[in-house]
């Protein structure tokens, strides 16, 4: 195990700072530009890249065990052991935490390594983390909605939280089913439901002003930790901070996603739902490590979160029986490509 090993959830922003309508311009490509003149897809980028400097550490992203058994326990949920693959892709990889983990967990044994994003930041910290661990991870910078590479090139496909980023998810599924050779895999993995993301920020808002109440007390307000205006950041590191509200764009239905991935040309459709309770505990212990004074806590806060959420992970899989899956907070995809007749 890690040193630090926290449930590896998407993190909680820090909480929103009232700004002074100044926003700085931006290096995007060779170029200044004002954030506010800036697509979607464009923000996607410029955000990315700036945050891939601290991802990993923002997000408690590893390549030790922790990690290796999340990401190898969401692959097996979907995909039987046993099964090879010679090439593999993930879109929209971030730093790669998916499929260097898969990797490192035997999931990928054999197969060539690519990795693809909008930002190049991130790719750039993709490879890095690869060679760190001895793999080789070809990376290349491109639109999910239009990716760069052949038809009928991978026999896998997979990606991790990012559909969720992209204007138009159907978009992407149909590259992905594109790129596919024919009998291929595509796996996504760590989507957020409609519903199970309505819960999950009401537990954050009410995580965080319960945080803030305690430390109003005197004594304690040293606990909460300094805004990124107190932490001496410029007026473009706090504009490229708040883009974090504005890159998250979709919750999904189970449902609608199968019927998508029908819609593209996929068959063997299949959506499972996770994390119910797990998920709730997590989002409240990464509000708490988002909104403390950094070195406050330590390693048995961590390995408590760690096996807090374990335990509830367990305690999920029972109430899945029960439970409707557009209740649990993240989804799975899996479908493969057709053969031609």
């Amino acid at each position: 195990m890690s040193a630090d090993p926290s449930p590896p959830l998407r993190a909680v922003p820090d909480p929103p700072e009232p700004g002074d309508g100044a926003v700085d311009d931006a290096v995007v490509g060779d170029a200044a530009v004002d954030l506010d003149d800036l697509d979607v897809k464009a923000k996607q980028a410029a955000y990315h890249d700036w945050e891939a400097r601290s991802y990993d550490e923002k997000f408690s992203i590893s390549y030790d065990e922790r990690c290796i058994v999340y990401a190898r326990d969401r692959f097996r949920k979907v995909v039987p052991e046993g099964a090879g693959f010679g090439s593999v892709l993930e879109v929209g990889a971030g730093t790669g935490f998916f499929l260097i983990n898969l990797a490192l967990g035997g999931c990928l044994d054999g197969a060539e390594l690519a990795a693809t994003d909008i930002s190049q930041g991130m790719l750039d910290v993709c490879a890095r983390n690869g060679a760190e661990h001895g793999l080789t991870v070809t990376t290349r910078q491109g639109d999910a909605e239009s990716l760069p590479y052949d038809d009928d090139t991978f026999d896998l496909v997979i990606g991790h939280a990012f559909i969720h980023h992209l204007p138009v998810p159907g978009a992407a599924l149909r590259e992905m089913h594109r790129v596919l050779r024919p009998g291929g895999t595509l796996v996504i993995a760590g989507e957020p439901t409609e519903l199970g993301d309505r819960v999950s920020w009401a537990v954050k808002r009410n995580t965080y002003r319960a945080f803030r109440a305690v430390t109003a007390v005197p004594g304690l307000t040293q606990l909460r930790k300094p805004s990124l205006r107190e932490r001496g950041a410029s007026t473009t590191e706090q504009a490229l901070a708040e883009l974090e509200h504005e890159v998250d764009l979709h919750t999904f239905r189970p449902k609608d996603v199968e019927h998508l991935a029908r819609l593209v040309g996929l068959r063997e459709v299949e959506v499972v739902t996770e994390e119910l309770t797990a998920n709730w505990f997590g989002w409240a212990v990464r509000t708490i490590e988002g909104s403390v004074r950094d070195g406050v806590l330590g390693p048995r806060w961590a390995y408590a979160a760690y096996h807090g959420y374990l335990r509830l992970s367990r305690v999920d899989e029972a109430l899945s029986r029960v439970v409707p899956r557009p209740l649990f907070y993240n989804l799975i995809l899996r479908a493969r490509k057709p053969y031609r007749r």
